[in-house]
């Protein structure tokens, strides 16, 4: 039965890729042989869209096709971190409207790079734009009326994140194609992207465990597709000596991976970091279930809200099944890789594709939960379905698409609400209590005093030191005591991490059966718990 089920899929995505003609590719021409390709690679016609059905031609500039010699999302094969890099160099010489930087090096060495992608005039005002968002950044030096007149000729700047879960694989092909797409296509609404944003793509966020993985793949997981007798998916370490929680260091910055993303975010304050992972079936677009943050500010909550319903919305409209919002993970933490954007006055956001831990195709059986049509999924997946490695780049790709979309279609009003968060922070230091924080540095380890201010300032926080003592009623401060301001951009960031804030035990009511009972359990604060 299922082979006949297979055998039916694969014939529909043989006609659906017949019935693509210019009339859906066009003004883009499409590369010889890419329909094709990615119609057999796709497992079930509904689980692709027409924007990533093609690759657009483009005399001059290489495709991924061309310069892999095969479709990204290839069943069964992966690109390593080398010839991943060997593309963003490629794309970057032949494209105007490429640029590649080096963010950083990995603990074993490996560059981290990041391809910049806008049109001819973006590329060749790329400083300028940089410059404008730092501005908008610190409303101090900004009052409303010049910030207006800059958002008028500044553009949103969208990050996205790939590979930083080694085990997460598809991310890093997706991007790769996308970068292609948004250089080249003459879509009308890729066209709106390259003219209204600066996109930055990360393609290999995490090299060493990108390349621990491919080899992995290789030498256990190739040509095996029995989800019930694979063997183990991954190496047991991604990095030195990472798995999971790399991406649980954003307070911390322990990591080169983590530490390159944050330099990133610094130099260009990318109004967008948008992290792609792979989970839920078939693609979650986070914002939290909550409970949510108090010390972020409330027009990043709705933004989450418009930009992942957005992505619901559109890619349901195009017939793809299981696509989903809010059931996923909590808004409190904030110590993942995107909080970098949500903790300095930016949107932090990610997916979590369905992803295999290997590039052969699986078959899968969903519980009926996973199945149901719920208000924040819309159209459930299938019960039962094949899932390849190009079926995650569809959907990643698709929805990535439709995030810039949005982002391109309200530019402006994501660059004045970066703005405004910026200036409630200040005004919020200035305006009610707490004002500072005072920390006295003889604490009886002195060197651990100077290792959290030390973390305070590489997150852009401003610490300076009493050139006097200073008398409160909480007390004396001597001369050389650490004195925090809040009225500074990032007051909120400061106010999360220097006073208590607790997240409730019933939060979490999947796992309190493991807990003890209420009375002698007290709140916690799962940025320091261990559970």
């Amino acid at each position: 039965m299922i082979r006949w089920l297979v055998g039916i899929a694969a014939l529909l995505s043989t006609l659906a890729a017949a019935a693509l003609s210019t009339d859906t590719t066009a003004p883009d021409t499409p590369e010889p042989g890419s329909i094709e390709a990615i119609a057999k690679a796709t497992g079930d016609p509904r689980f692709l869209s027409p924007w990533v059905s093609y690759l657009p031609q483009a005399h001059g500039v290489p495709s991924p096709l061309a310069f892999f010699g095969r479709i990204p999302g290839t069943p069964g094969e992966f690109v390593d971190t080398a010839k991943a890099h060997a593309y963003c160099r490629a794309l970057a010489a032949a494209s105007p409207r490429v640029r590649v930087f080096s963010i950083g090096r990995s603990e074993e060495g490996r560059d981290i790079l990041m391809l910049t992608v806008a049109d001819e005039a973006g590329i060749r005002d790329l400083d300028r734009l940089k410059a404008a968002t730092a501005s908008l950044a610190d409303p101090r030096t900004l009052s409303a009326a010049p910030a207006e007149a800059l958002i008028a000729t500044s553009r949103p700047i969208y990050y996205f994140n790939a590979g930083l879960h080694a085990d997460e694989t598809g991310s890093a092909e997706a991007v790769l194609e996308l970068a292609y797409r948004l250089a080249v296509s003459d879509q009308p609404n890729i066209r709106h992207i390259r003219k209204q944003l600066i996109v930055l793509i990360n393609p290999v966020s995490n090299p060493d465990g990108r390349d621990k993985m491919v080899e992995w793949f290789y030498r256990y997981l190739k040509g095996k597709t029995n989800r019930a007798t694979l063997p183990r998916q991954s190496p047991p370490y991604w990095s030195k000596y990472a798995f999971v929680d790399i991406n649980r260091d954003t307070h911390q910055q322990t990591h080169e991976t983590t530490k390159a993303v944050h330099r990133m975010f610094h130099e260009w304050h990318p109004t967008v970091v948008h992290d792609l992972h792979e989970g839920s079936p078939l693609m979650m677009t986070w914002n939290g279930t909550g409970p949510y943050n108090p010390n972020i500010d409330p027009i990043t909550y709705t933004e989450f809200l418009e930009l992942s319903f957005h992505e619901v919305q559109t890619m349901t409209a195009f017939g793809m099944p299981g696509v989903s919002t809010w059931n996923f993970g909590e808004a409190f933490s904030h110590l993942y890789l995107d909080s970098v954007a949500m903790n300095h006055n930016s949107i932090g956001r990610g997916y979590e594709t369905l992803g295999n831990g290997t590039a052969e195709t699986l078959h899968y059986s969903l519980r009926p939960s996973q199945t149901s049509m719920e208000w924040y999924r819309p159209t459930p997946p299938p019960a039962e379905f094949d899932w390849s490695e190009r079926d995650n780049l569809n959907y990643t790709e698709t929805g990535a698409l439709a995030a810039l979309d949005f982002a391109a279609r309200n530019s402006k009003e994501m660059l004045r609400n970066f703005y405004k968060k910026g200036w409630d922070s200040w005004r919020k230091g200035l305006d009610e209590p707490p004002y500072a924080y005072l920390i006295p540095e003889d604490q009886g380890d002195r060197k651990r005093v100077a290792d959290m201010v030390g973390r305070l300032l590489e997150q852009r926080i401003e610490v300076a030191r009493a050139q006097n003592s200073i008398t409160l009623k909480e007390g004396n401060f001597p001369a050389g005591t650490y004195v925090i301001r809040l009225d500074q951009p990032y007051r909120n960031y400061a106010v999360d991490l220097l006073s208590p804030t607790m997240m409730s035990r019933g939060s979490f009511p999947r796992i309190s059966i493991l807990l003890p009972s209420p009375p002698r359990m007290p709140p916690f604060d799962p940025r320091h718990s261990h559970l």
